[in-house]
């Protein structure tokens, strides 16, 4: 089957069902907006909550992390920041 017939086969199914295939994309469109927004807020407080967590410890926990190789260090802010991950996943989800 070809590309284009598979479009056709395709374009002629929500045809066939306007009401059915507008209220399905509809709600397809809301659900993807809303798993959009709450991707970015949950990345953004994500972020806020590891910026958080490097000005509570001393000197730069990216640096100690990246260069200096300290694994102790990213144990700690890891875990750290799936706790705060855990915690706003709660909220959005709630």
């Amino acid at each position: 089957m070809s590309r284009f017939s598979q479009l056709v086969a395709v374009a002629l199914l929500f045809l066939s069902m306007p009401a059915l295939a507008q209220d399905a994309m509809s709600e397809f469109g809301m659900e993807l907006l809303s798993t959009l927004v709450y991707s970015i807020v949950g990345i953004v407080m994500g972020v806020a909550g590891f910026k958080v967590v490097d000005w509570l410890t001393p000197g730069s926990l990216a640096e100690e992390v990246a260069h200096k190789e300290n694994r102790a260090l990213a144990i700690l802010a890891g875990s750290m920041m799936l706790g705060v991950c855990i915690i706003i996943a709660s909220v959005l989800v709630s």
